[in-house]
């Protein structure tokens, strides 16, 4: 246990449990049941308080079914519920709540907030509402929720005063933390609901850390876990003591509850009033034994794998499906989304497709066996050249003959998404999409083709990291075929000339989405300045068919969806020189011209 050695307050603790559960949006039934069980553990643990994520009761995030006045109804009489359920033990839940809404000249009128309840003897003993509204990236809370207006909020457990800030409200450097702490809070307890990106877990921990230091307290940062459409949350929780020590680390994209020994450190002059949750005297308990070693941290590759594995697992489950069915065409996209769907699902519960037209080399069928095999999923082989003989029967009249090649490849494609679909709907199934960010990007794929399924698993997963993916899975067991991996991957050439390969080609992707660069920018960073012109107007022209992509998981800080927002309609392409040619707007699915362009 960590002590205050050679003060007078030595031994001074609070004991804080956390619950690192599972939610589900809507789920108030559910969600009720895994903190009434987690309320169990942490009574019988004897903790003196149990911080539980942002919006645990509710799930996370709601978009606008806050707005739905019987969901709010039934959400509140839920955590009435579990007010009466409540022992001697605080316990702060996420839910939301009404509060007197406030007209303003810039938002409707709003009434629910975002907010913890903090419970204790069967009593709702208070709430804090959440004050800084996210409203950027994924988050639109301000359009959802009223602020809370109570910055310096304190509440007394036993001996201990604490703060209770949300989520965002710890990402401010002059927020609700610090007005509690200047206020003479001893601890802060911050419940959250924070989605997975690549840098997000490393930045967590750099900020909790901050807080802490700054002000001098510990901080207790609960995290949620679980898929819900396109968000994955990774857990990561974190107990900091007031140095920014690390107490305890729960692991990423596991469930877990804990109980933590917190050192408080000498008692403050409290300037506002705290209310009080509970003042009994320390209890008779033994001490908690030694803290066990934090989770280990995880390789970047690997938290991707698990938010992979996670966000399918829980797509399907949340929308009562246990099985997906997915095109195998011998190539790097088909293999990754068929391992991680074998993972999140169970090889039982995965059924290969490989639909081969006559141009197809033959070694990409026999890959694609063999993929299947060491994944131990099933594999079927329906060929598609009597399939799309026939639909160009049907149109030769019309078409004038035979289609080219780009709309040729397109049938296939589309023949491929209708024989998923129906086996689907036969068999229950969820279809899988397989393609990735850096095609999508440009437009390089085919609208109700490769891009057709309810769940689209790398869409956010730019092409290069896909090898990296294979070879991590492949640690476990030489699941994905060397030769899939060794393939050199082809970019096709497109209306505005000749694409570079992958490895130039992400790169300048990323560049331009996640970090807002424009056409001076890489030129300045080593990149040909008319290969970047081509890459900015192909993305810049691809906009229709992203939006008609199935939902994924969010991987990068800037996916394409909630995160990433621009009109389909768009003239704007401030990288066009005067030498280059009219800019138009392309919504052909298949080419990048616009309808009736030669």
């Amino acid at each position: 246990m960590v002590t205050n050695e050679g003060t007078p307050f030595e031994g001074r603790i609070l004991r804080v449990a956390g619950a690192q559960i599972r939610n589900v949006v809507g789920d108030l039934g559910g969600n009720a049941e895994r903190i009434l069980a987690a309320m169990r553990e942490a009574e019988e643990a004897g903790a003196d308080v149990l911080v539980f994520p942002e919006l645990a009761l509710t799930g996370y995030p709601l978009a606008d079914l806050v707005q739905r006045d019987e969901f709010v109804d039934a959400a509140m009489a839920t955590l009435d519920e579990l007010a009466r359920s409540s022992g001697r033990m605080a316990s702060v839940v996420g839910t939301i709540s009404r509060v007197p809404a406030r007209r303003s000249w810039d938002v409707r009128d709003r009434d629910i907030a975002n907010s913890a309840a903090v419970l204790c003897d069967g009593q709702l003993r208070g709430v804090y509402h959440k004050l800084m509204l996210p409203n950027y990236e994924v988050y639109d809370e301000a359009r959802n929720f009223a602020p809370g207006s109570r910055p310096d909020a304190l509440w007394r457990v036993g001996e201990a005063v604490a703060g209770i800030s949300i989520c965002e409200d710890l990402w401010s450097g002059d927020g609700p933390p610090e007005s509690q702490a200047a206020a003479g809070a001893e601890i802060l307890l911050v419940p959250n609901a924070s989605p997975f990106h690549q840098e997000k877990p490393a930045g967590r921990r750099a900020l909790v850390t901050e807080v802490a230091r700054r002000n001098g307290t510990p901080v207790v940062y609960v995290n949620c876990v679980g898929g819900q459409d396109e968000l994955v949350f990774d857990g990561g929780s974190l107990v900091l003591d007031a140095e920014g020590e690390l107490l305890h680390r729960s692991p990423q994209f596991e469930t877990e509850s804990f109980c933590v020994d917190v050192p408080l450190g000498p008692p403050r002059r409290t300037a506002g009033q705290a209310t009080t949750v509970h003042a009994r005297p320390p209890r008779a308990r033994e001490p908690l034994p030694p803290p066990a070693k934090p989770a280990a941290e995880i390789s970047a590759d690997e938290q991707v794998w698990h938010a992979l594995v996670l966000g399918i697992r829980d797509f399907l489950a949340n929308n009562g499906r246990n099985s997906a069915v997915l095109g195998l065409s011998g190539g790097i996209d088909a293999a990754v989304t068929a391992a991680v769907a074998a993972d999140a699902l169970g090889p039982e519960n995965v059924i290969g497709v490989a639909m081969p037209t006559p141009d197809s080399p033959e070694d990409e069928l026999h890959d694609a066996e063999a993929l299947s095999v060491g994944l131990g999923i099933e594999f079927h082989v329906i060929p598609l050249a009597g399939i799309t003989a026939a639909v160009r029967r049907g149109l030769d009249e019309l078409l004038g003959g035979a289609p080219d090649e780009r709309p040729s490849e397109a049938l296939a494609a589309r023949t491929r998404a209708a024989i998923l679909w129906t086996i689907s709907d036969q068999l229950g199934h969820l279809s899988l999409a397989t393609g990735n960010k850096t095609e999508l990007a440009v437009g390089n794929a085919a609208v109700y083709g490769d891009m057709a399924g309810v769940f689209a698993p790398l869409k956010d997963c730019p092409k290069t990291l896909l090898y990296r993916l294979a070879l991590l899975r492949n640690e476990r067991g030489p699941a994905i075929p060397k030769r899939i991996i060794d393939r050199p991957p082809t970019v096709r050439a497109d209306t505005y000339g000749e694409l570079p390969g992958y490895a130039v080609l992400d790169p300048i992707v990323e560049r331009y989405l996640e970090r807002g660069e424009a056409l001076d920018d890489l030129v300045a960073g080593g990149f040909d300045a008319p290969l970047v012109r081509r890459v900015l107007q192909l993305v810049d022209d691809s906009e229709f068919q992203r939006r008609q992509m199935a939902p994924g998981v969010k991987i990068t800080s800037r996916a394409f969806g909630q995160d990433l927002r621009m009109p389909i309609t768009n003239a704007w392409r401030p990288y066009a020189g005067d030498h280059e040619p009219p800019i138009e707007v392309p919504l052909n699915p298949v080419r990048g011209d616009p309808p009736g362009a030669e």
